[in-house]
């Protein structure tokens, strides 16, 4: 990097670029892969290395918090794009639609940085990126079982499509009632964010569906504009909304620490 940071860019597995190029956007003149720097590809609950591939992910554990990560793997575009697209290349695309990262703002994540420092993935989410920040690994202290449960649902018109919602939920679970509450969303705003007003509401609430659908109609999903692009328009996503945000509760709510999800579950 230092030898060509006038015109040069990392790349993981490249499908972010490989996507601009069949828009026509300019390539940078020279490449920098990735793939030989070593021990940064682990899947464990709790860490996850940058280098891991979306194929990994979706393959790695299934139960608690975690859930949520693995669910918005295995709905990333299609297994051939997932064997080659990484983790980092997903966070540090900025897309509104980017799969994980509303799982990831759902587990609270911290990212890890190669010169080491360490942000909040909601930091990192609303600063952006700098053209020298490599992440390493994004990681989460939520222990698999005490009562954590988390789904991730996306909507699409197409399973290779760009996503129109992308909702990931955490719960923590306890004598029946929701104690904690982490909802995010993606591809309804220009970037994915939490929504705190809704998990304010549900502390407390039985996981059931009609107290789950009293709330999201006592709070709505307002504050920002709805995204609007060839996917859908913002009327859409303003109308979908609170439906996606309602079936991955009651999703997270019904697998439990320790459920499995069914195949393909995770799309709506």
């Amino acid at each position: 990097m230092s030898e060509h940071s006038s015109d040069a860019t990392v790349a993981g597995g490249a499908t972010y670029l490989m996507w601009r190029a069949a828009l026509g956007e300019p390539m940078p003149e020279h490449l920098i892969s990735l793939h030989r720097i070593t021990d940064h590809d682990e899947v464990r609950d709790g860490s996850v290395g940058a280098l891991a591939t979306l194929r990994r992910v979706e393959r790695g554990p299934m139960l608690g918090a975690q859930r949520a990560l693995t669910m918005a793997a295995s709905v990333t575009a299609g297994p051939s794009v997932r064997s080659l697209a990484t983790v980092g290349g997903n966070l540090a695309s900025g897309f509104p639609q980017a799969d994980l990262v509303p799982a990831l703002l759902a587990l609270d994540a911290t990212v890890h940085f190669s010169d080491g420092r360490t942000l909040p993935i909601g930091q990192v989410v609303e600063s952006g990126f700098k053209t020298e920040d490599l992440i390493a690994r994004v990681t989460h202290d939520l222990p698999s079982g005490q009562g954590w449960t988390g789904a991730t649902l996306k909507l699409s018109r197409r399973g290779m499509d760009f996503s129109i919602a992308t909702v990931s939920t955490v719960l923590r679970l306890e004598k029946g009632e929701i104690q904690e509450a982490r909802v995010a969303v993606g591809s309804l705003f220009e970037r994915p964010t939490r929504l705190p007003a809704i998990e304010s509401a549900l502390l407390g609430a039985d996981p059931s569906e009609e107290t789950i659908r009293e709330v999201l109609e006592y709070v709505k999903i307002t504050g920002k504009s709805f995204l609007e692009d060839d996917e859908a328009t913002a009327s859409y996503r303003q109308l979908i909304a609170p439906v996606a945000v309602r079936r991955t509760l009651l999703a997270a709510a019904r697998l439990g620490p320790d459920g499995v999800p069914r195949p393909g579950e995770a799309r709506m």
